[in-house]
């Protein structure tokens, strides 16, 4: 009778953890399918996605990344900034996230946010910031957008800074 009661018991508790171990390789799939169509392009397709991923585990700050990522690719930068700020939320450090964070903050014109942001990616990962901050095409960038606003005088601040600073 103890062994039979035994066994029951541990088949309960499989039965009962199952579910758990299931939603999170569940929420991965998803992520992995936006990631997928992140990459061919389809950004709308990749929040459906990332949306499901965050609704069966809520505690991964990449998928959180993930899902401002495609709203960057929409132009939709105030819920980018949102789901960026849930991501460090859950990893200040996250230095994907702190320059996702950078971009769409610069996108939405509020440029010395935007800066800091910068710093704290170059201090939380130096390698990744001066890869993903690339002098040439962030210059490049820089310039176009400020020929597109003439009158912007933050713009043209920041375009004169880059031309004169060999470092950064």
């Amino acid at each position: 009778m103890a062994l039979r009661y035994r066994i029951l018991l541990i088949f309960s508790a499989v039965a009962l953890l199952l579910p758990l171990f299931a939603g999170a390789e569940d929420s991965s799939i998803f992520n992995q399918k936006g990631l997928d169509e992140l990459r061919t392009n389809h950004p709308d397709r990749a929040v459906e996605y990332f949306l499901h991923a965050i609704s069966i585990d809520s505690g991964q700050k990449h998928y959180f990344n993930n899902l401002a990522s495609a709203y960057i690719r929409l132009g939709e930068y105030t819920k980018a900034e949102e789901q960026l700020k849930i991501s460090l939320q859950l990893d200040n450090s996250y230095a994907r996230a702190l320059s996702n964070m950078s971009i769409t903050l610069f996108h939405l014109g509020r440029y010395r946010e935007s800066y800091n942001y910068y710093l704290l990616t170059k201090q939380a990962d130096r390698e990744y910031a001066e890869q993903r901050f690339e002098k040439k095409r962030v210059s490049s960038f820089i310039k176009q957008l400020s020929d597109s606003k003439p009158d912007n005088t933050e713009l043209k601040r920041i375009k004169e800074y880059l031309k004169s600073d060999p470092e950064e």
